[in-house]
């Protein structure tokens, strides 16, 4: 911030006491820490630090997770969506903190707009974790839902997303999300592709998981694929990726001209095949073709229905074997669609 060269010595004594206190931090630190309002920037700055980042789960975590619980009512949406936020971020699946800010949600849940909730709904879906009081939560939130979606579609999709995400599937909401009015809103709207995708991926997912539901679905002519094009990793990233590694180990076991890369597994998640074998990069997802896609007995008919996955460390909880809610969602889907899927 001073615009010292990050080699100068200065800066190497700073940052060697920040380590050694980040250690001490305790009970009086986190209060201090919420205070106040003012403080929104302080807690920010410490989630945003690369020493926080590298110590993510050392006694501030815990403290916090102590402390919340006991100091939730008297905190700002702001400031509980700000803890929210990195919380996911960090993929941080501490049960405490995620239980305060679902109890935070359904005591408040009325009073807020729709973008507050969306943010305070994503770290469950994230670090795929139901709340222990999802009882009492989600058909709170459905019916919050059934009122304001017309408000704010692009926050309704991305709360139905993270409710899916978590098997849990609002049919009241998914009749206005479907309607042609809720369409006509969207597409005049600045955000109307961001959304489209999403309700694209959101009408896969009823096809596959929500077979008794009855209700309008999306109209196929608004059907989009989730990305446009299959994500690939430039030279640059490839180094934190181990898909390239695996596709190189491919091409030399198979040859070059039985590995292709990038083909499209519907409801369109991006793959690439060697033969009969499919490998799935991460962060791939998408919607565009129309169902019925095979299962069960037709889909074990096929020969060689296999997807080889490649999870690197981010698609899991921090320190944990917990697939993200997303990359949860995805492995259903593939199954449903009748693939053997192993997982790297």
């Amino acid at each position: 911030a001073a615009g010292l060269p990050g080699e100068s010595p200065l800066v190497r004594v700073l940052e060697d006491e920040s380590r050694s206190r980040l250690g001490r931090f305790n009970q009086k630190d986190v209060s201090m820490v919420f205070s106040s309002e003012a403080n929104n920037k302080a807690l920010e700055a410490i989630f945003s630090s690369q020493l926080f980042y590298e110590n993510r789960q050392e006694r501030f975590i815990r403290s916090m997770a102590e402390w919340l619980p006991r100091k939730a009512e008297n905190l700002t949406p702001y400031t509980m969506a700000l803890i929210a936020k990195y919380v996911a971020r960090h993929r941080l699946r501490e049960p405490r903190l995620l239980d305060t800010i679902a109890n935070f949600l359904l005591k408040r849940g009325e009073q807020l707009d729709s973008k507050v909730i969306q943010k305070l709904v994503f770290p469950f879906s994230r670090m795929n974790y139901r709340p222990s009081n999802h009882g009492e939560l989600f058909p709170k939130l459905e019916a919050i839902l059934e009122q304001k979606a017309g408000s704010s579609p692009l926050a309704t999709v991305n709360i139905l997303m993270s409710m899916f995400q978590l098997s849990h599937f609002p049919q009241s909401v998914l009749h206005q999300v479907f309607s042609p009015a809720f369409i006509t809103n969207v597409m005049s709207s600045p955000y109307a592709l961001i959304v489209r995708r999403y309700l694209s991926l959101l009408d896969a997912a009823v096809e596959l998981e929500f077979r008794e539901y009855s209700g309008p679905r999306l109209d196929p002519r608004y059907r989009v694929l989730m990305f446009e094009h299959a994500l690939t990793a430039d030279e640059a990233n490839r180094k934190y990726s181990y898909k390239g590694l695996v596709a190189e180990a491919l091409r030399q076991l198979v040859g070059e001209e039985c590995y292709r890369q990038d083909e499209v597994l519907p409801p369109g998640y991006c793959t690439g095949r060697v033969g009969g074998t499919a490998l799935l990069p991460p962060a791939a997802l998408g919607t565009g073709v129309t169902p019925p896609w095979p299962r069960g007995d037709a889909a074990r008919s096929c020969p060689c229905r296999v997807v080889l996955s490649v999870n690197d460390k981010w698609h899991y909880c921090q320190n944990s074997d917990i697939l993200v809610g997303s990359r949860a969602m995805r492995d259903r889907h593939l199954r449903l669609l009748g693939y053997c899927l192993v997982q790297v």
